[in-house]
């Protein structure tokens, strides 16, 4: 333990100060901003004794040195549990102070609330915090109180009717107020009732008169690409609806087959219509409703259908927890959907979306996770570009990269990097596919093409072609 230290702390004295990283002379009033900074902002690691070009000052009396760092740690808010120790070199004494990513943001100081950006701890202004508040998950947007709309000019009886038919809920001794105050979707303040954001996406006449994002954006392009649009249909109903039309939209545009038994004809979407329905439920549902720059997506191209939501993950769920626990972001408008029937309780939408597809032999949707949530579906019976020995040839050097890449195992998003490609769908059909169809290039998990854990390996097919100058 003590040697994996040391070894972090000459590295870290290796590089410049950046976004994780600061170098202290001593232990100063200030550093309590770079700690809570550090908190706020995926943790780090200060260096006390060291001078801000990385050379060593050293520092005397470490255990009084050591118990000041722990007592200006504790004094933060709420308490920041670092961890520091000592390390010498040339005879000299440092401190390595280890603050973690805090798991109960924002953390605070008596200086004020600071984040890290690049090598300083900036200081936020209060509409920052109250950004970071809703970022972190300690203020829900749902539950902000809606002040512009009003009750009973803005909501929607009709709505609010098949709410309660579709929940089973019985309106016989309820108010239609108490009824709202137990959904938790109205407050009373003074003698008005005032919605807030959930009650107004779920029960509001035009949601996006005032909270505009809300809307559904859904786009029928022509070919693989954001290019040409055949159809376009913007929903700025409630949640409900939205995902009623979205659902219209996507059976509307997606080719159908019929089934004969009898004296009944069954219609069969070309994807399965539960898997779809789940994908466009969770956007609704688990989108950041704050992220308000973006609007949920449901796009259709030739060769796949792409639903995707802003804000990523919520806070505490990492990608490998998909289709294994349930984070709910919006725990109110959940809840709603839940009373509906609409949404299991725990969080299996991802595994129901999974075994719906394989139930008809399509592959695995993939889903991809930055700023947005996103996940496509391809479509069966596009038909694939064929790879000839004379189409091949002009491709070479751009096969040849991908092939001398992959002698290691890589990703789909190694190769996009090292190929400087922007289009995942350009990538895949002009590069990887051909390389496939040849042999000089495999797949690791070739059962499961749409893998999250999908890698890319020359084949010794591939090695002996690059060795022979044939590409």
């Amino acid at each position: 333990m003590k040697e994996s230290r040391q070894r972090t702390i000459e590295w870290i004295l290796s590089q410049p100060e950046g976004q994780s990283t600061e170098f202290k002379r001593s232990v100063s009033g200030s550093l309590n901003t770079v700690i809570v900074a550090f908190a706020n902002s995926g943790g780090g690691h200060i260096l006390v004794g060291v001078d801000d070009d990385g050379s060593m000052i050293g520092v005397s009396n470490i255990n009084d040195q050591i118990s000041k760092v722990e007592s200006i740690a504790r004094n933060c808010d709420p308490p920041i549990p670092v961890k520091v120790g000592s390390h010498q070199r040339n005879g000299k004494k440092i401190l390595l102070v280890e603050v973690p990513d805090g798991e109960d943001k924002p953390y605070s100081c008596s200086l004020g609330f600071y984040l890290r950006s690049g090598a300083t701890s900036q200081k936020m202004t209060r509409n920052e915090i109250i950004d970071f508040l809703y970022s972190v998950g300690q203020v829900k947007y749902e539950e902000k109180l809606c002040k512009g709309f009003r009750y009973s000019e803005d909501f929607d009886e009709e709505a609010f009717r098949y709410f309660l038919i579709t929940a089973g809920i019985s309106s016989v001794d309820l108010s239609t107020e108490d009824i709202l105050t137990t959904l938790g979707v109205i407050s009373r303040k003074d003698s008005n009732l005032v919605f807030n954001n959930a009650g107004v996406l779920f029960f509001g006449k035009e949601p996006t008169r005032f909270l505009r994002h809300a809307m559904v954006d859904c786009i029928l392009f022509q070919g693989n690409d954001k290019v040409d649009i055949l159809d376009r249909k913007e929903l700025k109903g409630n949640l409900v609806e939205n995902v009623k039309q979205a659902m219209i939209f996507l059976k509307k545009h997606l080719s159908l087959k019929y089934e004969i038994k009898g004296l009944h004809r069954k219609e069969i979407l070309e994807l399965p219509e539960e898997a779809l329905r789940e994908s466009v439920l969770n956007a609704v549902m688990h989108r950041d409703y704050y992220f308000d720059s973006a609007n949920i997506t449901v796009e259709i191209y030739r060769d796949r259908v792409e639903i995707s939501d802003p804000g990523g993950l919520p806070p505490g769920m990492n990608p490998e927890d998909l289709g294994k626990k349930s984070i709910r972001r919006n725990k109110l408008i959940a809840d709603l959907f839940h009373r509906m029937g609409e949404v299991e309780k725990i969080g299996s939408g991802i595994g129901r979306i999974r075994r719906a597809v394989a139930e008809v032999g399509l592959p695995e949707p993939e889903i991809t996770i930055t700023t947005f949530y996103t996940i496509v579906f391809e479509r069966p019976g596009i038909p694939t570009p064929q790879v000839t020995p004379q189409v091949t040839p002009q491709v070479t050097p751009q096969v040849k990269k991908v092939l001398e890449a992959c002698k290691e195992p890589r990703s789909r998003d190694d190769i996009q990097h090292i190929l400087g490609l922007s289009d995942r769908q350009h990538l895949r059909k002009t590069y990887i596919l051909p390389a496939l169809e040849t042999g000089w290039l495999a797949m690791t998990i070739p059962d499961k093409p749409r893998s999250s854990k999908q890698r890319y390996v020359t084949t010794e097919k591939g090695r002996k072609a690059l060795e022979e100058a044939m590409i």
